[in-house]
């Protein structure tokens, strides 16, 4: 048993059964408390089942591996992320409210405008008319729109809004409703359903098919939800309609001062208020920070006073705040700063070698880096931009055709990755979506195509066509595959097209998705299996060597020792778009995260002059966080 503060044992060891609401600060052992706190529920109930719900599967899985020792885990605990959660719910019950099964998930936004277009279509609605785009308006204009609209129809899922209160929300566009219809309707006859749905018809199921959920409860007696304070309405009312009235023993852990994900509709009301009023919840709270020196936790009680509490064990830390002429100087600043802390190579404030491995640097948004990243090649010091689970999109001809093509295998009525598929191979698309022997049909058709490779593109769409979908042999499938590609090496191409090798790359990251997903008994079949990366759930860490470069939130939930904070200067750190006091709030609290992230040390920056996209350069103005920090 880990040796736990007075506060945290009184969160993991409190009574069985009743509802908890934990306030715990950055730093405070969030992640240790609500493990043991499963620990507890387990060993100290009969049969009772856990779930535990994270907001990423990398915390699920941290969870999951302090917890390996526990007898019987993987039948009594379920920890996963709430997506994850509702898509099981999804798969094994969605034929009860009407659903096809089987259900792909359109995660990419481009997918997404696909279906919002066709649906427009097919409702004989003129498009330009629609968009308002004449000749005097550009692409971009165009891409706005239709942008908004899907925004607006996140919105709606996310609020699980009525069709009363989506008509009242949109009374100044009449066809919004008729319009939301027809692309709900479009994605289920393509038999595909977007991200935002998932929780939307998970939800659904519970509230009208109380037996599912009666399924679960007779399970699950117990319920950990993490990062509560970044969840929005659709997440709260799943969580709801989960534990219906039965399940009491709810334990809601997270940190006001730490929601982030405003854009996603995320509020800590759901923590503060609902869950207390709901629940009846007790409260507990943990403010001592065990992981960032006094330093570090000096400047996070000036953004956010009293927040938190220094333990006597923290070592001192060190703090600076420095502006600079321009980004080219705060780029110099920072790679001259590694540089010095690398050379010094030890310090006794840091465990084991200062390297790059231990750094991170922290920017609101990606393009402050861009004058960094210049200079970090220009020196030499390698580095990585860290991103989120969500998998890129395959660059490979090769990769492409792999992913479209598996998604017409699962789900041969998916037209829109069918069209692309078709335009990817340079060949015209079937009369018709739906049959079985599809991608036979497209491989004969492919073999007269002007595309690179286009026996090998032939022959892939081939196997995939030949894949038991309940047992898909993969492993067998990329051997071959990497044997073709890597026999067509000495086939003459132009010198920048680098083609084979990346179609190599991206046929080797398949693989070990495929090995990812198989490891942490994600499933068996084809369906599970493309699910799995849509969900996020087969991302491999991804830990090369090399500095860190991070956006705020996809730093959330992580730390490093060294944190240079860059770009702190009003429109940026505030960005510009938040002008409201809750958006600002929301940018002071990411403020929070980002000095918070800091083990030891803290390097803040800002630039007096930035260039402007259009090329001019203007002068900046420090971030009012800063301020507060220096006040």
């Amino acid at each position: 048993m880990l040796l736990l503060s007075k506060d945290q044992d009184a969160v993991v060891h409190a009574e069985i059964g009743k509802p908890m609401q934990v306030l715990a600060s950055a730093g405070s052992g969030k992640t240790r408390v609500l493990t043991e706190r499963v620990r507890y529920l387990v060993e100290n109930t009969r049969k009772d089942g856990v779930i535990a719900l994270t907001f990423t599967n990398k915390a699920a899985e941290e969870m999951q591996a302090r917890l390996e020792d526990l007898d019987d885990l993987s039948e009594r605990c379920w920890i996963a992320t709430i997506h994850a959660v509702a898509q099981r719910i999804l798969n094994q019950y969605g034929h009860t409210i009407g659903l096809p099964s089987e259900l792909h998930i359109y995660e990419r936004d481009q997918d997404r405008k696909t279906v919002f277009l066709q649906s427009l279509r097919e409702d004989d609605v003129d498009i330009d008319t629609f968009l308002n785009v004449g000749d005097d308006k550009t692409r971009k204009d165009r891409e706005k729109i239709i942008q908004n609209y899907l925004e607006q129809f996140s919105v709606v899922k996310r609020e699980l809004l009525t069709e009363e209160e989506i008509k009242e929300k949109y009374a100044s566009d009449e066809s919004f409703w008729h319009v939301y219809q027809e692309y709900q309707e479009a994605l289920v006859r393509g038999g595909g359903l977007d991200f935002d749905d998932i929780l939307v018809y998970a939800h659904r199921i519970l509230m009208e098919q109380a037996w599912c959920g009666q399924i679960y409860r007779a399970k699950y007696k117990h319920l950990c939800v993490d990062e509560a304070q970044d969840l929005n309405k659709a997440q709260y009312e799943f969580i709801k309609a989960l534990c219906s009235d039965q399940i009491k023993s709810v334990i809601m852990v997270g940190d006001p001062n730490q929601m982030i994900y405003g854009f996603n509709g995320s509020s800590s009301d759901y923590l503060c208020k609902h869950f207390v009023q709901d629940f009846s919840a007790k409260t507990f709270e943990l403010k001592e920070n065990y992981r960032s020196s006094k330093a570090v936790i000096r400047l996070a009680n000036k953004l956010k006073p009293g927040s938190q509490i220094e333990t006597g064990l923290v070592l001192e830390g060190r703090y600076a705040i420095q502006s600079c002429l321009d980004e080219d100087a705060e780029a110099a600043l920072v790679c001259d700063r590694i540089s010095e802390l690398l050379s010094q190579k030890t310090d006794r404030e840091i465990e084991g070698e200062i390297s790059l491995s231990n750094m991170v640097v922290i920017g609101r948004n990606r393009f402050v880096f861009l004058k960094l990243e210049k200079l970090l090649s220009e020196r030499g010091i390698p580095y990585f931009l860290k991103k989120g689970e969500r998998q890129a999109e395959p660059s490979s001809l090769f990769g492409k055709v792999l992913d479209l093509a598996i998604r017409i295998r699962i789900n041969p009525k998916d037209w829109v990755g069918g069209k692309k598929l078709c335009t990817t191979l340079k060949i015209s698309p079937p009369a018709s979506w739906g049959k079985d022997n599809l991608l036979l049909v497209l491989a004969n058709a492919v073999r007269e195509s002007t595309v690179p490779f286009p026996t090998v593109q032939a022959e892939l769409l081939e196997a995939i066509q030949a894949l038991d979908i309940e047992q898909p042999k993969i492993p067998k499938l990329c051997d071959h595959f990497t044997h073709a590609i890597q026999g067509l090496g000495d086939t003459p191409l132009p010198e920048e097209d680098n083609e084979l090798e990346r179609s190599l790359q991206e046929l080797q990251e398949f693989r070990k998705c495929w090995t990812t997903f198989k490891r942490k008994g994600l499933g068996d079949s084809l369906p599970s299996f493309r699910n799995a990366i849509a969900l996020g759930q087969v991302a491999e860490d991804f830990n090369p060597s090399g500095l860190t470069l991070s956006t705020v939130h996809t730093m959330k939930g992580l730390e490093k020792d060294i944190v240079f904070l860059m770009g702190m200067c009003e429109g940026v750190f505030p960005d510009y778009r938040a002008t409201s006091k809750k958006e600002i709030d929301e940018e002071l609290n990411s403020t929070f995260v980002a000095v918070t992230r800091a083990k030891r040390w803290i390097y803040i920056s800002y630039p007096q002059n930035r260039t402007m996209p259009w090329g001019s350069s203007k002068q900046q103005q420090v971030s009012r966080f800063v301020r507060v920090m220096q006040s």
